[in-house]
Protein backbone atom coordinates (compact mmCIF):
# COMPACT_ATOMS: atom_id res chain seq x y z
CA UNK A 1 0.00 0.00 0.00
CA UNK A 2 1.16 3.53 -0.78
CA UNK A 3 0.50 5.95 2.08
CA UNK A 4 1.18 9.65 2.60
CA UNK A 5 0.98 11.04 6.13
CA UNK A 6 0.79 14.81 6.54
CA UNK A 7 1.73 16.66 9.70
CA UNK A 8 2.87 20.19 10.46
CA UNK A 9 5.63 18.91 12.76
CA UNK A 10 7.18 15.45 13.13
CA UNK A 11 8.67 14.60 16.54
CA UNK A 12 8.16 12.38 19.58
CA UNK A 13 7.62 15.05 22.23
CA UNK A 14 4.34 16.68 21.15
CA UNK A 15 0.97 14.94 21.10
CA UNK A 16 -0.18 15.04 17.47
CA UNK A 17 3.31 14.78 15.91
CA UNK A 18 3.97 11.76 18.12
CA UNK A 19 0.76 10.16 16.86
CA UNK A 20 2.11 10.46 13.31
CA UNK A 21 5.55 9.13 14.31
CA UNK A 22 4.02 6.03 15.89
CA UNK A 23 1.92 5.28 12.78
CA UNK A 24 4.83 5.97 10.41
CA UNK A 25 7.17 3.62 12.28
CA UNK A 26 4.71 0.76 11.94
CA UNK A 27 3.54 1.42 8.39
CA UNK A 28 7.07 1.86 6.99
CA UNK A 29 7.95 -1.73 7.88
CA UNK A 30 5.65 -3.15 5.20
CA UNK A 31 4.35 -0.29 3.05
CA UNK A 32 5.61 2.58 0.91
CA UNK A 33 5.18 5.50 3.28
CA UNK A 34 5.62 9.17 2.37
CA UNK A 35 5.70 11.97 4.93
CA UNK A 36 4.75 15.56 4.13
CA UNK A 37 5.91 17.93 6.88
CA UNK A 38 7.51 21.30 7.52
CA UNK A 39 9.77 20.07 10.34
CA UNK A 40 11.43 16.66 10.53
CA UNK A 41 13.04 15.82 13.88
CA UNK A 42 12.92 12.01 13.98
CA UNK A 43 14.50 9.41 11.69
CA UNK A 44 12.58 6.33 10.50
CA UNK A 45 14.10 3.77 8.09
CA UNK A 46 12.44 3.62 4.64
CA UNK A 47 10.32 6.71 5.28
CA UNK A 48 10.23 9.02 2.23
CA UNK A 49 10.22 12.61 3.48
CA UNK A 50 8.84 15.59 1.55
CA UNK A 51 9.44 19.01 3.10
CA UNK A 52 6.93 21.83 2.65
CA UNK A 53 7.24 25.54 3.54
CA UNK A 54 5.52 26.99 6.61
CA UNK A 55 5.12 30.53 7.90
CA UNK A 56 5.51 30.04 11.66
CA UNK A 57 4.63 33.50 12.97
CA UNK A 58 2.18 34.91 13.68
CA UNK A 59 0.06 31.91 14.70
CA UNK A 60 -2.78 32.79 12.34
CA UNK A 61 -0.45 32.76 9.34
CA UNK A 62 0.93 29.41 10.50
CA UNK A 63 -2.57 27.90 10.33
CA UNK A 64 -3.33 29.45 6.94
CA UNK A 65 0.06 28.61 5.40
CA UNK A 66 -0.16 25.03 6.66
CA UNK A 67 -3.55 24.67 4.99
CA UNK A 68 -2.34 26.26 1.75
CA UNK A 69 0.93 24.37 1.37
CA UNK A 70 -0.27 20.97 2.61
CA UNK A 71 -3.26 21.13 0.25
CA UNK A 72 -1.07 22.20 -2.67
CA UNK A 73 1.54 19.52 -2.05
CA UNK A 74 -0.93 16.66 -1.44
CA UNK A 75 -2.72 17.46 -4.71
CA UNK A 76 0.61 17.25 -6.48
CA UNK A 77 1.48 13.98 -4.74
CA UNK A 78 -1.82 12.47 -5.85
CA UNK A 79 -0.97 13.33 -9.45
CA UNK A 80 2.57 11.99 -9.17
CA UNK A 81 2.02 8.91 -6.99
CA UNK A 82 -1.31 7.78 -8.37
CA UNK A 83 -2.93 5.19 -6.09
CA UNK A 84 -2.02 6.74 -2.72
CA UNK A 85 -3.99 7.25 0.50
CA UNK A 86 -3.47 10.78 1.82
CA UNK A 87 -3.94 10.85 5.60
CA UNK A 88 -4.00 14.28 7.23
CA UNK A 89 -3.01 13.22 10.72
CA UNK A 90 -1.56 16.44 12.05
CA UNK A 91 -1.82 18.98 9.27
CA UNK A 92 -4.58 20.84 7.45
CA UNK A 93 -4.71 19.51 3.90
CA UNK A 94 -8.10 20.01 2.25
CA UNK A 95 -7.18 17.27 -0.23
CA UNK A 96 -6.98 14.33 2.19
CA UNK A 97 -8.67 10.96 1.85
CA UNK A 98 -8.52 10.37 5.60
CA UNK A 99 -8.56 12.99 8.36
CA UNK A 100 -7.83 12.36 12.03
CA UNK A 101 -9.68 14.71 14.37
CA UNK A 102 -7.93 14.92 17.73
CA UNK A 103 -10.24 17.62 19.04
CA UNK A 104 -13.28 19.26 17.45
CA UNK A 105 -12.46 22.97 17.27
CA UNK A 106 -16.12 23.91 17.57
CA UNK A 107 -16.26 22.16 20.94
CA UNK A 108 -12.91 23.67 21.96
CA UNK A 109 -14.24 27.17 21.29
CA UNK A 110 -17.49 26.64 23.17
CA UNK A 111 -15.88 24.89 26.13
CA UNK A 112 -13.20 27.53 26.50
CA UNK A 113 -15.75 30.32 26.72
CA UNK A 114 -17.88 28.33 29.16
CA UNK A 115 -15.16 27.03 31.48
CA UNK A 116 -12.34 29.54 31.16
CA UNK A 117 -13.97 32.77 30.10
CA UNK A 118 -13.93 35.03 27.09
CA UNK A 119 -11.15 34.35 24.60
CA UNK A 120 -8.78 37.12 23.68
CA UNK A 121 -9.99 38.54 20.36
CA UNK A 122 -6.89 37.30 18.50
CA UNK A 123 -7.19 33.77 19.92
CA UNK A 124 -10.92 33.78 19.18
CA UNK A 125 -10.31 34.72 15.55
CA UNK A 126 -7.50 32.17 15.15
CA UNK A 127 -9.65 29.38 16.57
CA UNK A 128 -12.54 30.28 14.29
CA UNK A 129 -10.24 30.02 11.27
CA UNK A 130 -8.96 26.63 12.48
CA UNK A 131 -12.55 25.49 12.97
CA UNK A 132 -13.54 26.56 9.43
CA UNK A 133 -10.57 24.68 7.95
CA UNK A 134 -11.30 21.57 10.00
CA UNK A 135 -14.96 21.56 8.96
CA UNK A 136 -13.94 21.75 5.28
CA UNK A 137 -11.35 18.98 5.74
CA UNK A 138 -13.93 16.69 7.32
CA UNK A 139 -16.41 17.41 4.54
CA UNK A 140 -13.86 16.70 1.78
CA UNK A 141 -12.41 13.52 3.32
CA UNK A 142 -13.68 10.09 2.40
CA UNK A 143 -13.20 8.80 5.95
CA UNK A 144 -12.73 10.51 9.30
CA UNK A 145 -10.93 9.03 12.31
CA UNK A 146 -12.04 10.35 15.71
CA UNK A 147 -9.80 9.61 18.69
CA UNK A 148 -12.74 9.16 21.08
CA UNK A 149 -16.49 8.58 21.06
CA UNK A 150 -17.01 12.12 22.36
CA UNK A 151 -15.03 13.58 19.44
CA UNK A 152 -17.17 11.51 17.04
CA UNK A 153 -20.37 12.87 18.58
CA UNK A 154 -19.00 16.42 18.35
CA UNK A 155 -18.14 16.00 14.65
CA UNK A 156 -21.62 14.69 13.94
CA UNK A 157 -23.27 17.46 15.94
CA UNK A 158 -21.33 20.51 14.79
CA UNK A 159 -20.25 19.51 11.28
CA UNK A 160 -23.28 17.44 10.26
CA UNK A 161 -21.06 14.48 9.37
CA UNK A 162 -22.88 11.13 9.06
CA UNK A 163 -21.82 8.59 11.69
CA UNK A 164 -20.93 5.92 9.12
CA UNK A 165 -18.20 8.19 7.74
CA UNK A 166 -16.45 8.30 11.14
CA UNK A 167 -14.36 5.54 12.72
CA UNK A 168 -13.32 5.81 16.37
CA UNK A 169 -9.70 4.74 16.88
CA UNK A 170 -8.19 5.75 20.24
CA UNK A 171 -4.58 6.79 20.61
CA UNK A 172 -2.17 4.15 21.80
CA UNK A 173 0.72 3.93 24.24
CA UNK A 174 4.03 2.09 24.15
CA UNK A 175 3.60 -0.34 27.04
CA UNK A 176 7.29 -1.27 27.07
CA UNK A 177 8.51 2.33 27.12
CA UNK A 178 6.04 3.51 29.74
CA UNK A 179 6.20 1.16 32.67
CA UNK A 180 7.35 1.63 36.24
CA UNK A 181 11.12 1.51 36.73
CA UNK A 182 12.21 1.74 40.41
CA UNK A 183 15.88 2.34 39.49
CA UNK A 184 15.12 5.43 37.41
CA UNK A 185 12.79 6.62 40.17
CA UNK A 186 15.54 6.75 42.80
CA UNK A 187 18.16 8.30 40.52
CA UNK A 188 16.05 11.18 39.22
CA UNK A 189 14.46 11.92 42.59
CA UNK A 190 17.94 12.49 43.94
CA UNK A 191 18.66 14.95 41.12
CA UNK A 192 15.73 17.12 42.22
CA UNK A 193 16.23 16.69 45.97
CA UNK A 194 13.02 14.70 46.38
CA UNK A 195 13.06 12.26 49.27
CA UNK A 196 11.63 8.73 49.26
CA UNK A 197 8.89 9.80 51.67
CA UNK A 198 7.64 12.63 49.44
CA UNK A 199 4.47 12.03 47.43
CA UNK A 200 4.97 13.57 44.00
CA UNK A 201 2.13 15.01 41.94
CA UNK A 202 2.87 15.20 38.23
CA UNK A 203 1.42 17.81 35.88
CA UNK A 204 2.38 17.61 32.18
CA UNK A 205 1.42 20.07 29.48
CA UNK A 206 2.66 22.96 27.38
CA UNK A 207 -0.49 25.07 27.82
CA UNK A 208 -0.54 25.65 31.59
CA UNK A 209 -3.69 27.77 31.56
CA UNK A 210 -5.84 25.43 29.46
CA UNK A 211 -4.75 22.33 31.34
CA UNK A 212 -5.54 23.83 34.73
CA UNK A 213 -2.20 24.28 36.52
CA UNK A 214 -3.64 27.24 38.44
CA UNK A 215 -6.13 24.96 40.23
CA UNK A 216 -3.47 22.44 41.22
CA UNK A 217 -1.31 25.19 42.73
CA UNK A 218 -4.30 26.64 44.60
CA UNK A 219 -4.97 23.18 46.06
CA UNK A 220 -1.46 22.82 47.52
CA UNK A 221 -2.05 24.81 50.76
CA UNK A 222 -4.69 22.22 51.70
CA UNK A 223 -2.64 19.08 51.08
CA UNK A 224 -0.17 17.22 53.26
CA UNK A 225 3.26 18.75 53.82
CA UNK A 226 5.14 15.87 52.21
CA UNK A 227 3.54 16.53 48.78
CA UNK A 228 5.62 17.94 45.92
CA UNK A 229 4.30 19.13 42.56
CA UNK A 230 6.38 18.43 39.47
CA UNK A 231 5.41 20.64 36.50
CA UNK A 232 6.75 19.38 33.17
CA UNK A 233 6.27 21.41 30.00
CA UNK A 234 7.48 24.44 28.09
CA UNK A 235 4.76 26.88 29.15
CA UNK A 236 5.67 30.23 30.70
CA UNK A 237 5.88 29.62 34.47
CA UNK A 238 6.14 33.24 35.68
CA UNK A 239 2.48 33.87 36.52
CA UNK A 240 2.20 30.47 38.21
CA UNK A 241 5.39 30.98 40.21
CA UNK A 242 4.00 34.32 41.37
CA UNK A 243 0.76 32.61 42.44
CA UNK A 244 2.72 29.93 44.30
CA UNK A 245 4.75 32.56 46.19
CA UNK A 246 1.57 34.40 47.14
CA UNK A 247 0.08 31.18 48.53
CA UNK A 248 3.32 30.20 50.28
CA UNK A 249 3.75 26.93 48.35
CA UNK A 250 6.62 27.78 45.99
CA UNK A 251 8.90 25.37 47.91
CA UNK A 252 6.50 22.53 47.03
CA UNK A 253 6.79 23.04 43.26
CA UNK A 254 9.50 22.06 40.77
CA UNK A 255 9.23 23.53 37.26
CA UNK A 256 11.36 21.39 34.96
CA UNK A 257 10.63 23.14 31.67
CA UNK A 258 10.66 21.02 28.52
CA UNK A 259 12.18 17.56 28.93
CA UNK A 260 12.96 15.23 25.99
CA UNK A 261 12.50 11.99 27.96
CA UNK A 262 9.15 12.37 29.69
CA UNK A 263 9.02 8.69 30.70
CA UNK A 264 11.57 9.30 33.48
CA UNK A 265 9.26 11.83 35.13
CA UNK A 266 6.37 9.41 35.32
CA UNK A 267 8.76 7.08 37.16
CA UNK A 268 9.53 9.55 39.96
CA UNK A 269 5.87 10.51 40.45
CA UNK A 270 3.02 8.98 42.43
CA UNK A 271 -0.15 10.72 41.21
CA UNK A 272 -0.99 12.36 37.86
CA UNK A 273 -3.10 15.54 38.17
CA UNK A 274 -4.79 16.90 35.04
CA UNK A 275 -7.64 19.41 35.50
CA UNK A 276 -7.80 20.23 31.79
CA UNK A 277 -10.91 21.88 30.39
CA UNK A 278 -10.98 19.93 27.12
CA UNK A 279 -9.06 17.14 25.36
CA UNK A 280 -9.43 14.70 22.52
CA UNK A 281 -7.79 11.58 23.92
CA UNK A 282 -4.80 12.68 25.95
CA UNK A 283 -1.51 10.89 25.27
CA UNK A 284 -0.14 12.10 28.59
CA UNK A 285 -3.00 10.44 30.48
CA UNK A 286 -2.37 7.20 28.60
CA UNK A 287 1.33 7.38 29.42
CA UNK A 288 0.50 8.10 33.06
CA UNK A 289 -1.75 5.06 33.52
CA UNK A 290 0.74 2.86 31.62
CA UNK A 291 3.37 4.05 34.12
CA UNK A 292 1.10 2.99 36.97
CA UNK A 293 -0.02 6.43 38.15
CA UNK A 294 -3.50 6.98 39.55
CA UNK A 295 -5.02 9.84 37.56
CA UNK A 296 -6.96 12.81 38.91
CA UNK A 297 -8.59 14.34 35.83
CA UNK A 298 -11.59 16.34 34.77
CA UNK A 299 -14.37 14.31 33.17
CA UNK A 300 -13.81 15.42 29.57
CA UNK A 301 -13.42 13.70 26.21
CA UNK A 302 -10.98 10.81 26.39
CA UNK A 303 -10.66 10.76 30.17
CA UNK A 304 -14.28 9.61 30.42
CA UNK A 305 -13.31 6.52 28.39
CA UNK A 306 -10.00 5.84 30.16
CA UNK A 307 -10.63 6.71 33.82
CA UNK A 308 -12.98 4.69 36.01
CA UNK A 309 -13.78 6.81 39.05
CA UNK A 310 -12.51 5.11 42.22
CA UNK A 311 -10.74 2.32 40.27
CA UNK A 312 -7.71 3.84 38.55
CA UNK A 313 -8.16 7.42 39.69
CA UNK A 314 -10.76 10.06 40.50
CA UNK A 315 -12.64 12.58 38.45
CA UNK A 316 -12.04 16.11 39.70
CA UNK A 317 -13.54 19.53 39.17
CA UNK A 318 -11.51 22.59 38.24
CA UNK A 319 -11.83 23.54 41.87
CA UNK A 320 -8.93 23.68 44.38
CA UNK A 321 -10.97 22.24 47.27
CA UNK A 322 -12.09 19.22 45.27
CA UNK A 323 -8.57 18.63 43.93
CA UNK A 324 -7.05 18.89 47.43
CA UNK A 325 -9.63 16.47 48.83
CA UNK A 326 -8.88 13.82 46.18
CA UNK A 327 -5.11 14.28 46.55
CA UNK A 328 -5.35 13.84 50.33
CA UNK A 329 -7.35 10.63 49.96
CA UNK A 330 -4.51 9.07 47.97
CA UNK A 331 -1.71 10.61 50.04
CA UNK A 332 -3.19 9.36 53.33
CA UNK A 333 -4.10 5.88 52.06
CA UNK A 334 -1.00 4.25 50.59
CA UNK A 335 -2.75 0.91 50.09
CA UNK A 336 -5.44 2.56 47.99
CA UNK A 337 -2.80 4.42 46.02
CA UNK A 338 -0.89 1.20 45.31
CA UNK A 339 -4.06 -0.62 44.26
CA UNK A 340 -5.04 2.21 41.92
CA UNK A 341 -1.52 2.09 40.51
CA UNK A 342 -1.97 -1.57 39.57
CA UNK A 343 -5.43 -0.86 38.17
CA UNK A 344 -4.07 2.01 36.10
CA UNK A 345 -1.51 -0.24 34.43
CA UNK A 346 -4.22 -2.80 33.66
CA UNK A 347 -6.33 -0.06 32.07
CA UNK A 348 -3.47 0.96 29.77
CA UNK A 349 -3.07 -2.58 28.46
CA UNK A 350 -6.24 -2.12 26.40
CA UNK A 351 -4.41 0.46 24.27
CA UNK A 352 -1.40 -0.03 22.03
CA UNK A 353 0.05 1.72 19.00
CA UNK A 354 0.08 -1.61 17.17
CA UNK A 355 -3.70 -1.84 17.52
CA UNK A 356 -4.13 1.81 16.52
CA UNK A 357 -2.01 1.28 13.40
CA UNK A 358 -3.80 -1.94 12.44
CA UNK A 359 -7.23 -0.32 12.67
CA UNK A 360 -5.99 2.72 10.74
CA UNK A 361 -4.80 0.45 7.91
CA UNK A 362 -8.32 -1.02 7.79
CA UNK A 363 -9.65 2.49 7.18
CA UNK A 364 -7.15 2.93 4.31
CA UNK A 365 -8.26 -0.36 2.76
CA UNK A 366 -11.85 0.78 2.92
CA UNK A 367 -10.93 4.02 1.15
CA UNK A 368 -9.07 2.17 -1.61
CA UNK A 369 -12.05 -0.08 -2.30
CA UNK A 370 -14.29 2.88 -3.11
Amino acid sequence: MRICLTTRYFNRYEGTPKYVVELAERFAEEHEVHLLTSSYDYEIPNLIVHKMPLIKRPGLLQILSDCYFSTKYTKRMKRELGDVVIHSAGSDSLSSDVVTVHVCWDTWLRDYKTKVGKLRSYMDYKTRIARAIQKKMVKNARKVIAVSEKVKRDIMKYYGTPGEKITVIPNGVNLEEFKHDPYRRTEIREQYGISDSDVVLLFVGHDFERKGLEYVIKALPEVSNNVKLLVVGKGNPEAFQKLARKLGVIDKIIFTGFVPEIKHYYDISDIFVFPTYTEGFSLTMLEAVASGLPVLATNVSGSDELIIDGYNGFFIERDPKDIAEKINILVNDENLRMQMSKNARRSAERYSWDATAERTLEVYEEVLKR
